[in-house]
């Protein structure tokens, strides 16, 4: 019996050890790397390209909705390693798709951050419909967001468009400080 609950141990951390490993939260410190893009490029040679998997999820329910306030930990930005490819090109090209991947990456963050805002300001709505429709509302704003920065940069390829997009989304994610995964939010300020 305890061989095998030691061997189901043993499992389960190995298994939880390697999802780890395949995903990367966002961090304001640890930017792309090439390296982290681990799935084989499906154009080798034919052309360049790179793919991200990016996602933004949450996982909380029953007693901790109930009993926790600060949702922040329970909201995650991830970036999946083994579902994403990067062909490497000149340097120009690699550093273009780089930042490129990145402005994505941050885009995703921002939508985390709008997410585990309105989860906080809307908690009566939360609590008695649940989380489902706040992130559908959000998940549709991020979309148009989304689509906005993929038609001004031309999908990746005007570096100065992708330059100017990731200045204004690191600004709104500052806007957003109290709701990062780690972060306490300011409490609300009655009104008089």
């Amino acid at each position: 019996m305890i061989k095998n609950l030691l061997i189901l141990l043993v499992f389960i951390h190995c298994t939880t050890f390697s999802f780890a490993q395949n995903f990367m939260e966002w961090s304001a410190d640890q930017p792309l790397r090439v390296e982290d893009f681990e799935a084989p490029a499906p154009n080798s040679a034919d052309m360049q390209s790179a793919s991200g998997s990016f996602s933004v999820s949450y996982e909380f329910g029953g007693l901790s909705l109930i009993t926790t306030r600060n949702l922040n930990s329970y909201v995650h930005c991830n970036f999946q390693k083994d579902a994403s490819y990067f062909d490497q090109a000149d340097e120009a090209a690699t550093k273009r798709m780089l930042a490129y991947q990145q402005l994505i990456f941050n885009m995703y963050e921002l939508e985390a951050r709008n997410l585990r805002k309105r989860f906080f300001e809307e908690r009566t709505r939360l609590l008695t419909k649940g989380p489902g429709e706040i992130y559908q509302e959000v998940a549709a704003e991020h979309a148009r967001q989304l689509t906005k920065v993929e038609s001004e940069t031309f999908h990746g390829s005007n570096m100065e468009e992708i330059k100017r997009w990731n200045s204004w989304v690191l600004e709104e994610i500052k806007k957003l400080s109290d709701f990062c995964i780690d972060c306490k939010p300011s409490k609300k300020k009655k009104k008089d």
